[in-house]
């Protein structure tokens, strides 16, 4: 991916993600961290924010759809859940955002 077409993915991205409070929380609770698997993760949020299953993996996999995401599916090998690089640098950007916003009075 050339650098112009990354930077236009990124904004893509950010914007999206903005729009949607959950997937903005699963980046967050990500973060930097490999979770040992989605299914783990799935019920974390599912025992500390009362998000239904459901809907959490079907933004796990909306975000693995965008490459932001990595992790083993039903059957798969085993691998944990982590971000891609995308994800870090989408993560990166959520998180400048919200602090600009945040300093701008925003918030």
């Amino acid at each position: 991916m050339q650098a112009k077409q990354y930077v236009e993915y990124v904004k893509n991205s950010v914007s999206e993600v903005l729009a949607n409070d959950k997937k903005v929380l699963i980046l967050t609770e990500i973060g930097y961290d490999q979770i040992a698997t989605a299914t783990s993760f799935v019920e974390y949020l599912y025992e500390k924010y009362g998000f239904s299953r459901s809907s959490v993996w079907y933004n796990l996999k909306a975000l693995k759809g965008t490459g932001v995401l990595d992790f083993a599916e039903k059957g798969g090998e085993n691998k944990p859940l982590s971000l891609t690089k995308n994800g870090v640098a989408l993560l990166r950007s959520v998180q400048m955002r919200r602090v600009a916003t945040k300093a701008a009075g925003y918030y």
